[in-house]
């Protein structure tokens, strides 16, 4: 919403040397019930002004604006269209056109339209962390990472695009660029203990587990009571066969949250792997009674735990269970240890 308002702003400014009865006699009430984010009060506004004047670009370009803001982007295109059919030279239109396009998906017009912007205001950098926004909603995230870098050789120290370059370079596969963009955010903001969760997820992304649990341990160490840092580390302990730390973890989540089924499963794929099956098959039952919500993948490892604890019968009714459930691997399970 504040994209508008910024918008909105150099508008204001720029009309403030006419006299509003050149436009209507409405429109400054208009602006300032916009300012106020009375957005249905200044369309009534707006709407009486192109009663007077029909043919007033800016009145439309505002009207729109006001859609936009509230989320009705497909009524503020038609205003938005209408505006550039009037005034060519109202160049913010083509900025908040390209949101109105991005919100109804038309990507490509929503990237023309911006790119159409910053040739008219190559001053206006911000277009570029939208076009880069733009690029992520597309799943180009190589573009986004070029569009974030252009914003930054404007504002060099901007930790917030930063960590959105960083998190596009992740996306984009580029795990040592992404750290190297975080490293950079630690050294304008030392204190921003988020940083510690944002380079363990990219080194769990990267399959660096170790790197990742160092990383949740910074936050854990000041914070043990962060939950995300804890089930994030606890994860990646089961990826580094880190199994009861992994155990460990959970059971200290499920202090708090008793009835957690995740946990409980969680729990019981680590013993599975540990070779405790009467354990595994407790924590899956647990995980079962607080209705775990992949039933057939539950079904399917407990069923494993039964057959290594040679409780076949009960194994073999696990996995038809977990077959029915739509988990198709039990099939093969079925067909090797339950052919009578």
């Amino acid at each position: 919403m504040l994209r508008f308002k910024s918008a909105l702003f150099i508008l204001v400014m720029a009309i403030q040397s006419l006299s509003s009865q050149t436009i209507c006699s409405s429109f400054d009430a208009g602006l300032y019930k916009m300012m106020m984010n009375e957005y249905q009060a200044a369309i009534q506004l707006f709407d009486q002004c192109l009663n007077e004047n029909p043919k007033s670009g800016i009145v439309y370009f505002q009207r729109g604006t006001c859609y936009l803001s509230l989320n009705k982007a497909s009524i503020a295109l038609v205003d938005f269209n209408q505006a550039i059919l009037l005034d060519t030279s109202l160049y913010d239109t083509y900025f908040n056109r390209a949101l109105a396009h991005q919100a109804l998906k038309n990507f490509t017009f929503s990237e023309g339209d911006f790119l159409l912007y910053v040739s008219k205001k190559p001053k206006e950098y911000k277009a570029y962390k939208h076009l880069a926004m733009l690029m992520e909603d597309m799943g180009d995230y190589l573009s986004a990472v070029n569009y974030y870098k252009k914003y930054l050789e404007f504002v060099p120290n901007d930790v917030a695009i930063l960590k959105s370059k960083a998190l596009a370079n992740s996306e984009a596969g580029l795990y040592n660029n992404a750290i190297e963009d975080i490293d950079k955010c630690f050294k304008i903001a030392p204190n921003d203990t988020s940083l510690w969760m944002l380079k363990g997820n990219i080194y769990f992304d990267a399959q660096k587990f170790s790197l990742a649990i160092d990383a949740y341990n910074n936050i854990l160490i000041n914070s043990p009571g962060n939950r995300e840092a804890r089930i994030n580390r606890a994860d990646a302990f089961i990826s580094n066969r880190q199994y009861d730390q992994a155990i460990e973890e959970f059971k200290l989540l499920k202090i708090k949250e008793t009835k957690n089924a995740e946990y409980d499963f969680n729990i019981g794929f680590c013993q599975l792997q540990l070779g405790k099956n009467e354990a595994a098959i407790s924590s899956f039952t647990m995980a079962f009674n607080n209705n775990y919500e992949n039933l057939g993948l539950l079904l399917l490892y407990r069923g494993v735990a039964y057959n290594n604890n040679l409780k076949v019968a009960e194994a073999c009714a696990d996995w038809k269970k977990s077959l029915e459930a739509g988990c198709k691997e039990a099939k093969a399970y079925l067909e090797n240890y339950c052919k009578s």
